[in-house]
């Protein structure tokens, strides 16, 4: 037994892992563009609701004295004392009530900005309001009652408008809404981006053949590596000539390896499962039975996995047998004439079409054993495909039944505590494990594993493997 560091992590938590990570980002990026979608449209609508739109209307006019013109009015800075005092007047009290009453306004909620032109006589009234009409209303209004008030300070002050206002659609304070949602929607991308890259690193999974040699409590049999499909009905099966070299290599290298430890076991039935679902344990039981069979031995593979059957489509034989297993075990057929033989007429298989419910049951009645013992007669290795252990008790009652076990891990998929697990509950009454076969794995970004072509490459490195395989 391995110890607690290794069995759940600890301090071998998975290290940095690019392809991991940006497998995961692959695989989120719709919910990464979702999400900085909702952000900036969020953003927008957050803008709408706080930020109030304002107007401003502005007029220019000359501040002189009765009986002179602006062109007379030559001493700048007798203008430009004039002109301040009139700014004062322009912000007192006493005027803005004039002009609320005059509007019907039940404070004047206006703001005025006087501002005076340097060296000159000129002033620009401003006036900034929640609508432009009432901007505009506003300043006329002060323009007609600013006499009331100025007589009483400047009797001879007179106002000559010199540019009349005018009335703006554009709000004055407009904000760039659009460069608003761009930064919300850079920055939520960035967060999502470094959530999941954080999430991906703490993940405690097997990433690739170091982690799981430092992890996993069962020796690595043989790493199975990526293979692209050419289109959606290939056959991912050794015997396919359009497969990679590395692909099929590598089948027949973990192969070997179980064949090595199976006869040092002297044993015969070989169970091939997996911890959950799409890790390819299937595809590994049905390459494993090839590779063996082209040694020229006999060799038997039964699709056990009676609730997702899946060796039927592996090897594409759907409508094209009558006899299914399910049906022999729960004896609505004879055993005679279950047994498929292909090809290679050392490969027999015992498929299995329609999956069943109450399958634990059936597995346990003897019927399965049985049909195990008469093919153990003329058979040299039988291959047993099972239900995923994380899903249904199938694969612990066929253990029984088997001589050693297999698990298929898949990178980056399962958690180790879970992969241990596991492998504890298949070695609960004796030691059946033979080992782990590491599937769909992809060599870390800068890693030469060999070429993918046709052409047979450098092959030097197969993978980690216990002492007793090397």
């Amino acid at each position: 037994m391995q110890s607690d560091n290794r069995r759940y992590g600890g301090a071998e938590r998975s290290a940095l892992d690019l392809r991991s990570i940006l497998r995961d980002l692959g695989r989120s990026w719709w919910m990464i563009l979702l999400l900085s979608l909702a952000a900036a449209m969020l953003t927008y609508s957050a803008i709408s609701v706080v930020h109030k739109p304002e107007y401003t209307v502005s007029t220019t006019f000359a501040v002189t004295t009765k009986g002179t013109s602006v062109s007379d009015f030559s001493n700048i800075s007798t203008a430009n004392s004039i002109a301040q005092k009139f700014s004062a007047i322009l912000g007192n009290n006493i005027l803005k009530k004039k002009v609320a009453a005059e509007l019907n306004m039940s404070s004047f909620d206006a703001r005025m900005n006087v501002s005076i032109v340097p060296e000159s006589n000129l002033m620009v009234l401003s006036v900034t309001a929640d609508s432009p009409q009432k901007a505009f209303q506003v300043l006329k209004s002060v323009l007609r009652n600013y006499p009331e008030v100025s007589d009483y300070v400047l009797p001879d002050l007179v106002l000559e408008t010199l540019q009349q206002p005018e009335i703006s659609g554009t709000p004055s304070n407009q904000l760039n809404v659009t460069k608003y949602m761009s930064y919300a929607f850079l920055l939520t991308m960035m967060c999502i981006i470094a959530l999941i890259t954080a999430l991906s690193c703490y993940r405690d999974t097997v990433k690739n053949e170091r982690e799981f040699t430092q992890k996993v409590d069962g020796d690595l049999l043989g790493t199975i590596w990526h293979e692209k499909k050419k289109k959606k009905s290939t056959a991912m099966v050794i015997t396919n000539p359009t497969l990679s070299f590395r692909y099929v290599e590598s089948n027949r290298m973990m192969a070997s390896r179980v064949k090595g430890r199976m006869d040092k076991k002297n044993a015969k039935v070989v169970m091939v499962t997996s911890v959950v679902e799409n890790e390819g344990k299937s595809t590994v039981a049905a390459n494993l039975a090839l590779a063996l069979a082209q040694e020229q031995h006999r060799v038997l593979l039964i699709d056990c996995d009676f609730r997702k059957p899946a060796l039927y489509k592996i090897f594409e034989y759907k409508g094209k047998m009558k006899k299914d297993l399910a049906d022999v075990i729960m004896g609505k057929e004879t055993f005679e004439g279950l047994l498929k033989v292909m090809q290679n007429p050392k490969f027999c298989i015992a498929f299995t079409y329609h999956s069943l419910n109450s399958s634990t049951e059936i597995i346990s009645n003897g019927s399965l054993n049985r049909i195990l013992e008469i093919c153990r007669k003329s058979m040299d290795y039988i291959i047993l495909d099972t239900p995923p252990m994380g899903l249904v008790a199938d694969a612990e009652e066929i253990v029984k039944l088997s001589d050693a076990a297999i698990l298929t891990v898949r990178q980056d998929m399962v958690l180790t505590r879970d992969i241990n697990d596991a492998i504890d509950a298949l070695n609960q009454e004796e030691e059946k494990v033979l080992g782990c076969v590491f599937s769909n794995a992809y060599p870390q970004l800068g890693e030469r594993v060999g070429k993918t072509s046709y052409g047979y490459g450098n092959y030097n490195n197969y993978g980690n493997y216990s002492k007793a395989d090397r």
